[in-house]
């Protein structure tokens, strides 16, 4: 059963969805803002091409790894406290990344910031779905969510440039120290707690699978423009990425509280299947003829 405590958050959701939306705006710009640094990088700490890839790589591979099971604890232990806890992580790593000596320590910056993101992003969806119960207000809520995370990745490179521009590439890294700092104000301020806490526990096998799967994909991907996609281990990497997916599927199906509702994201999946097949057929027949 969910549980969701009253607060500022509760009775102005709009206001909620405007602090919710510095926590995203947060964690999607990352996936961005430091590519347009690296060559600044490169010349201050003198990294070599596959380092800086994983100046990069490390914040996509812990993020993208960590996100299913993350979301998962901030169900059953409070979605603010996680999603704000990820936000002092998120600083925590800005803040080692912005002092690096060398690229080794920014690497380990830019991780910690992954994990901080990965604890962060998915509470806002749960808290949406809490804060809009009307199906009208959840789309349109949703629909900012969306326009959101897209301006973000889009504005990754602007901001970053203009930041490297105007001081060095750590100047990105306080930036994100103060804007996290500045979402942390604002959701301790005002985000209601939330949590789905009733008759549930983790789902340790799913976790452990989920990531498995997530984390080889993910480092096979960004390994593999190095090394190449068709390079032994990368493709064992995708093999085992493919077994664990499998294998998630499998116990998830067959769980008490499942990490991830494998029956309803299919079903979802094919109920938009048959809207839009309808939609399909009459341009096909019309490139036809």
């Amino acid at each position: 059963m969910s549980r969701l405590i009253t607060g500022v958050g509760t009775t102005r959701p709009k206001l909620s969805l405007a602090t919710l939306s510095l926590v995203l705006f947060l964690t999607f710009l990352d996936n961005t803002v430091v590519s347009v640094a690296l060559s600044s990088v490169q010349s201050d700490l003198g990294a070599g091409v596959s380092s800086l890839q994983w100046v990069v790589g490390a914040y996509a591979l812990v993020f993208a790894s960590l996100m299913l099971p993350a979301g998962a604890v901030s169900d059953l232990f409070g979605r603010k406290k996680v999603m704000l806890g990820g936000v002092v992580i998120f600083c925590a790593g800005s803040l080692v990344g912005a002092l690096a000596p060398d690229v080794q320590v920014l690497w380990v910056g830019r991780a910690v910031m992954g994990l901080g993101a990965a604890a962060s992003e998915p509470g806002t969806l749960s808290v949406i779905r809490h804060l809009f119960p009307d199906r009208r207000d959840r789309a349109q809520a949703l629909g900012v969510w969306a326009a959101i995370s897209g301006l973000a990745l889009a504005a990754g490179p602007i901001i970053g440039g203009t930041l490297v521009g105007v001081w060095s590439w750590r100047a990105v890294f306080w930036f994100n120290l103060a804007f996290g700092l500045l979402a942390l104000a604002g959701g301790l301020a005002i985000l209601p707690e939330s949590s789905d806490p009733a008759g549930r526990h983790l789902d340790i096998p799913g976790a452990l699978l989920g990531t498995a799967a997530l984390a080889c994909a993910t480092f096979a991907t960004i390994a593999g423009e190095t090394s190449g996609y068709f390079t032994w281990w990368v493709i064992t990497l995708y093999v085992v990425s493919a077994v664990a997916a499998v294998a998630f599927v499998q116990v998830e199906r067959r769980s008490a509280n499942p990490m991830l509702e494998v029956v309803d994201v299919l079903s979802t999946s094919l109920r938009l299947t048959d809207q839009f097949r309808p939609i399909g057929r009459p341009c096909s027949t019309k490139f036809t003829e």
